[in-house]
């Protein structure tokens, strides 16, 4: 059972892809994830000022591109972790009258973990950056090759550093190909 739509974080897109709304469950939800923008005054500011990479970006826009083009919602799967849990996400976009687009979130699971460094934001950050895909959390190890946080941190051997790489929203090959093969549901 769903939680009702009061609760679930929810945000409003105009045409432009400015942001029109957000309830106070969508602030609470990204507020622990430290790759999101913290702050309240996210009115009027483009969706492009809280997603970063260009590959990212231009994905999301041809989602919602989608959405606005055939009048109908499409579901986007996404992995949300913060430091101490694993999360995974189900983004509901849905269609609003002059252009305008919903994105209602509902977390579908979630998992406590022993903190990972790799995902606090208060862990002092290097000059060097590592590839981190916005869908599935992955980390890029090398080029072709991407691993859950926690295997990728040993991988990089990075419990050792005295500061950590920072984390570049990026996306990986798996999800670009299946982000590209979502389309919304047609209407009758």
């Amino acid at each position: 059972m769903h939680p009702s739509t009061d609760t679930l974080p929810q945000l409003t897109l105009d045409a432009r892809n400015r942001i029109a709304s957000v309830n106070r469950a969508w602030v609470d939800a990204t507020r622990c994830d430290g790759l999101r923008d913290q702050s309240l005054e996210v009115i009027d500011r483009t969706l492009a000022d809280f997603v970063k990479g260009v590959q990212v970006r231009q994905l999301w826009e041809i989602l919602l591109e989608r959405v606005r083009a055939v009048g109908a919602p499409i579901f986007v799967p996404m992995r949300a972790d913060t430091p101490g849990q694993r999360r995974v996400w189900d983004v509901e976009v849905h269609p609003l009258p002059e252009r305008g687009v919903q994105l209602v979130a509902h977390c579908v699971w979630k998992e406590e973990r022993p903190a990972l460094a790799l995902l606090d934001p208060a862990v002092p950050r290097g000059e060097e950056s590592l590839p981190h895909c916005a869908w599935c959390n992955r980390i890029q190890i090398r080029i072709g090759a991407w691993e859950e946080v926690e295997d990728a941190q040993m991988t990089l051997r990075l419990d050792a550093a005295e500061s950590l790489p920072a984390l570049k929203q990026a996306v990986c090959d798996r999800c670009k190909q299946s982000l590209l093969k979502t389309f919304p549901a047609r209407l009758a």
